[in-house]
């Protein structure tokens, strides 16, 4: 549940604004009043006081029902966010030419706190999966994804995680195993699998490319595609990620970039 300790005293405007913002997920993307309040951990009054004045700046929004949802004002400020901004980048084609060359689903992660954020997925259909897409994540350490951003993080910032002696020495091993070979993997007892290689794009934290078993399936990859051969895939994959990312494409590739340096500004 969503930080219940919200409307603890000495708690400022601010903070209590971004726990009505944080009770929402993935889980709870629309929500009453009420249900806000409670995952919230605020006053009924105080959650519509602040809700209101949200709704104000677009940050959130009411449906002829009453329940509330996140705004775009918030799409809108999150999409500049350095690891946040793939969509509409351009790279959904590769990440497209991807998932149907595989037959697996493909996701770009990036690190938030001790989980794996999905910032853009794709199927081979072009849609994302039932209660996945942006915004789902997945433990950093049982995720191949996770591996990957782990392997970017500085040592100091992995012992940092949550984890005892022997399970922190374990993951040290596994991240260098795919440091060492340039991508990891994971599987679970349903026979799902997943792979991932880095994103290295300059100037942003650790990024990375994901492939896995789409929810509803079993086999690991479209008959007649080997991992072997999608590896070298997603490695050209990222690279070009990294090139469409960087601050100079971007730069070169935003008409409004050009206006603003014409102009000076």
């Amino acid at each position: 549940m969503a930080g219940t300790n919200a409307a603890s005293p000495g708690k400022s405007v601010t903070e209590r604004a971004f726990a009505v913002l944080m009770s929402f997920d993935m889980g709870h993307r629309q929500m009453t009043l009420s249900q806000i309040s409670r995952r919230s951990g605020l006053p009924v009054a105080t959650t519509f006081r602040l809700l209101n004045h949200l709704e104000a700046i677009a940050a959130v929004q009411r449906d002829p029902a009453g329940r509330y949802a996140i705004g775009p004002k918030i799409w809108e400020l999150g999409i500049l966010a350095p690891t946040h901004d793939v969509i509409g980048m351009g790279t959904r084609p590769l990440l497209l030419r991807l998932a149907t060359k595989s037959g697996m689903m493909v996701r770009v992660f990036v690190c938030n706190g001790e989980r794996a954020l999905c910032v853009e997925e794709v199927l081979a259909n072009g849609a994302s999966a039932p209660g996945s897409g942006p915004g789902m994540t997945l433990p950093l350490i049982e995720s191949a994804a996770g591996h990957v951003l782990m392997g970017g993080m500085t040592p100091a910032a992995r012992s940092a995680l949550p984890l005892t002696r022997t399970a922190f020495a374990r993951i040290e091993e596994n991240i260098a195993a795919a440091t060492e070979r340039g991508w990891a993997q994971r599987s679970d007892a349903a026979g799902h699998v997943e792979y991932a290689v880095p994103i290295r794009a300059e100037g942003r934290p650790p990024m990375a490319l994901s492939l896995s078993t789409p929810p509803t399936a079993s086999a690991a990859t479209r008959p007649g595609v080997s991992i072997e051969t999608m590896i070298p895939e997603m490695r050209g994959v990222a690279r070009s990620l990294a090139a469409i990312l960087a601050p100079a494409h971007r730069t070169d590739s935003d008409p409004l970039a050009t206006t603003r340096r014409e102009s000076g500004d």
